[in-house]
């Protein structure tokens, strides 16, 4: 290897994943969390304002088509990655730039051939989804080529990852965000309906890759070699399977409602589920972070579960107040904010609220399965939650119709909790639960009945809605202070040193 060889894979990662101490990973996870948290706030605020701009603009029915469209392409994607990605953030040794680029040139080969298949077949969806209108076939096809555009980011993002260099990838996000929905609520203004969404689909890819190549001095090299990539498909195809599987485990509403009840049954069902969803800004953040971050601490288990304990206690200290206000405020947000056309799926917001809950305690479990390297239990608890979700989901919208498919999430969140707990102290890592989260359920029971008492002064309006949240909000840190204050003090810490790493 010449000189300059080595300066292009020192630079763009392509010798990544030696030794690294502890004290160091935590500076960079930090640094890593610090970027994320900030780059969440901004693209969650924006993007909630966007989504309340375009609940009000288009009808559920619009929502509808395109949450069928996505998840289309998303079927054809899965064989599109072969889930190397996960396996380059998991590995420990050194990667070549040979690697990498036979990495790359495999997944474009993949990807486009995918997106050849969806163009020839994109006919045959309309035969199986009756309402969806005549030029769906030219959604998916567009969709399709935005997906293959998106693949071209995997590497570079991948690299950046693995050294948790998380600033670069928070500005290849922002970027995307910022043209998504900037584009979309302009079409909608225009009146281009669910074009609005695929239009802003394609150019968010566009932009994501020259943004990201910008950020990123990596570049494929002309060099493809199967046996670089032989070693990663085990792990990426066991990974992949899951992500396969998880995807058919969330076809319920795309598959079952849509056919059963219709492309409207299917926006409402994704609108309160992203409503529901929402608070998970945080969890998403760590996620990006726990898995290359908790994978350096495979081999230390006491310090795994130290570090699983204290994520649980820190995301839930945020997720569960959020929540709290979600379900005490649930018809006000839909009356004030989206308008009463919505309110259709006020019991499937509900029942999704319990997803953050849950998240909030279960994320850094999941996180840490993963780093172990035992994507194959992954696999087959996956296959389990598909089994639920569908066992489950289908009989519940027949008694109950669309919002039905909600009503599982709750006693799923429980049983997969104890998985979780079974597999882990298989594997020596031990976090305790109740003991790190006691003061944060308090408080959520507190917040919820005071809110609830405290919105019956008030009407439903905008001035209304803030005066109950502000006050829910006093509550929850009031009480915290009260039965956990050596918790609340923790996370202070933790919060600043956060906020700092950044600087």
């Amino acid at each position: 290897m010449t000189q300059e060889d080595y300066q292009q894979t020192k630079f763009t990662g392509g010798y990544i994943g030696g030794a690294i101490s502890i004290t160091e990973l935590k500076s960079k996870s930090l640094k890593g969390i610090n970027f994320l948290v900030k780059r969440q706030i901004v693209i969650r605020l924006f993007s909630f304002l966007a989504n309340i701009i375009l609940a009000r603009l288009l009808v559920p029915e619009v929502f509808g088509v395109y949450a069928i469209v996505a998840f289309v392409v998303q079927v054809f994607s899965m064989f599109g990655d072969v889930g190397i990605g996960a396996a380059l953030i998991q590995k420990k040794e050194e990667l070549s730039r040979e690697k990498l680029s036979s990495i790359f040139w495999l997944q474009q080969i993949l990807v486009w051939f995918v997106v050849c298949v969806a163009f020839v077949v994109a006919p045959l969806v309309l035969i199986f989804y009756h309402t969806l209108p005549s030029y769906a076939t030219w959604l998916i096809r567009i969709m399709a080529v935005s997906f293959a555009l998106a693949s071209l980011k995997t590497i570079p993002a991948i690299l950046m990852e693995r050294e948790l260099d998380f600033s670069r990838i928070a500005l290849v996000d922002i970027m995307e965000t910022a043209i998504f929905y900037v584009t979309a609520i302009f079409l909608a203004i225009a009146g281009f309906e669910v074009w609005s969404f695929i239009i802003a689909a394609l150019l968010r890819s566009f932009g994501g890759v020259i943004t990201i190549y910008m950020c990123s001095p990596w570049r494929p090299a002309c060099f493809f070699k199967i046996s670089e990539v032989k070693d990663l498909v085990r792990f990426g195809f066991a990974y992949q399977g899951s992500g396969l599987i998880n995807l058919i485990k969330d076809s319920v509403t795309p598959i079952f409602i849509g056919v059963y009840a219709g492309s409207a049954a299917v926006g409402y069902v994704t609108w309160a589920k992203m409503l529901a969803l929402s608070p998970l800004m945080l969890s998403e953040a760590f996620g990006r972070v726990a898995f290359p971050a908790f994978s350096r601490m495979q081999s230390d288990k006491e310090v795994l579960s130290k570090a699983v304990e204290r994520s649980m206690k820190n995301i839930t200290m945020v997720m569960f107040p959020v929540v709290a206000l979600m379900f005490a405020l649930g018809p006000e947000i839909v009356h004030v904010v989206f308008t009463e056309k919505w309110l259709p799926a006020l019991p499937a917001y509900y029942f999704y609220c319990s997803v953050p809950l849950a998240i909030g305690v279960m994320l850094p479990m999941y996180s840490a399965i993963l780093s172990l390297g035992r994507s194959g239990i992954i696999l087959k608890m996956s296959m389990g939650l598909l089994v639920l979700e569908w066992g489950l989901g289908v009989p519940l919208v027949w008694a109950f119709d669309f919002n039905g498919v909600a009503f599982s999430q709750p006693l799923i969140a429980a049983l997969f909790y104890f998985v979780y707990r079974r597999v882990l102290r298989r594997n020596s890592v031990r976090p305790e639960l109740l003991r790190n989260i006691r003061p944060q359920l308090v408080s959520f029971a507190a917040t919820f009945g005071a809110v609830v008492m405290i919105k019956q002064s008030f009407t439903v309006s905008p001035a209304g809605l803030s005066i109950a949240a502000l006050s829910g909000i006093a509550v929850y840190v009031a009480v915290v202070f009260f039965v956990g204050r050596q918790s609340l003090t923790q996370f202070m810490k933790d919060f600043i040193e956060l906020f700092r790493s950044g600087k």
